[in-house]
């Protein structure tokens, strides 16, 4: 009998292990919320259903569960997932950040993201900034201030969510040549610290000759523009001092010269050996991952462009704690 017990208590740990790695989707909790504004939360209900336990995560086990730290918005990169899908190498989601911030004081009530785009990676280059993304991004950010009652939330972006995390928070009107969306009202006062990992702000050099691509495209993509008598990348500053006025996308132009920091606290974080970015981060002579009105930067070298959202995480969560104060109650009537 005893050795009956011990195997069901050995089986018992093992499905707890297993269970412990396992973060999305959403919570029923935080679903049920959801459905009650079924046509407004629309897309986010249609992502949670479609993608099932990748897709998404966040959201309190039961009603009276309590929030200790301000929640945390992840987005993900170009053809990423909230959390890990299948074994590609490029859709790792955040996983291993999680876990990291689960291991010190933080629960899934205080940490959320949800998947855009087709998580497809033949089809990355195919992907740019766009409505669709940053509705369904937006409206989340709006909903889990809502749902968690918070007055801030903290917000880590890695490649090209860093992009699509700056645009919603700004807000207001997106217009390209072929559609328009109203992205509501500047949520700069809602972000605490917004940590940007891996962005590429000013373009990237590997789109220079690849305006082919919708993700290399001059207006909703990441292009660097052209400067003559040098090379996108160079690192010879000398040769690129007279590129300061080269015309990259239209999307991140119009974002870079906003003037304004989107949160209470940037952090930039990029290593001068990412293989997608580019060696030594540099586009025309300009770091293109540091994000403008930065607060700090942090450089970093041998990681490339996923180990820089998978391997940072201790440092994601030191920067969030140096300038966070614990959870603030701000009960909102907007949703």
């Amino acid at each position: 009998m005893l050795l009956i017990n011990s195997s069901f208590f050995l089986a018992s740990m093992v499905i707890i292990g297993a269970m412990a790695d396992v973060y999305g989707p959403v919570s029923d909790h935080f679903l049920h919320h959801l459905n009650k504004r079924p046509k407004r939360n629309d897309a986010i209900i249609r992502q949670v259903e479609a993608l099932g336990d990748t897709g998404s995560f966040g959201g309190k086990a039961f009603s009276d569960e309590k929030l200790t730290n301000t929640p945390i918005v992840f987005i993900h990169g170009n053809s990423d997932s909230a959390l890990k899908y299948e074994e590609h190498p490029f859709q790792t989601g955040f996983n291993d950040v999680i876990k990291y911030f689960m291991d010190k004081d933080y629960t899934l009530a205080e940490l959320y993201g949800i998947t855009y785009g087709n998580r497809s990676m033949a089809h990355s280059f195919s992907n740019f900034m766009q409505c669709e993304y940053f509705q369904l991004q937006r409206r989340f950010l709006e909903f889990v201030l809502h749902y968690t009652k918070s007055a801030q939330v903290n917000i880590v972006a890695h490649s090209m969510g860093a992009t699509i995390a700056r645009r919603i928070i700004k807000g207001g009107q997106y217009t390209t040549s072929t559609e328009s969306c109203d992205l509501g009202h500047d949520l700069t006062k809602r972000v605490n610290t917004f940590i940007s990992i891996a962005s590429a702000n000013y373009g990237m050099c590997i789109c220079e000759h690849a305006l082919a691509f919708a993700a290399c495209g001059m207006e909703t993509g990441f292009h660097p523009g052209t400067c003559t008598g040098t090379s996108c990348d160079s690192q010879d500053y000398k040769s690129t001092e007279n590129c300061g006025d080269v015309k990259y996308s239209s999307t991140l132009m119009d974002l870079n010269k906003d003037g304004k920091k989107v949160a209470g606290f940037v952090a930039s974080l990029w290593s001068e050996d990412d293989e997608i970015i580019g060696k030594g981060n540099l586009v025309w002579g300009r770091h293109t991952s540091l994000v403008p009105h930065s607060d700090m930067r942090k450089i970093y070298t041998n990681l490339n462009h996923m180990d820089m959202k998978s391997s940072t995480a201790a440092d994601q969560y030191n920067i969030i704690r140096m300038n966070d104060q614990k959870f603030i109650f701000a009960d909102s009537t907007e949703y």
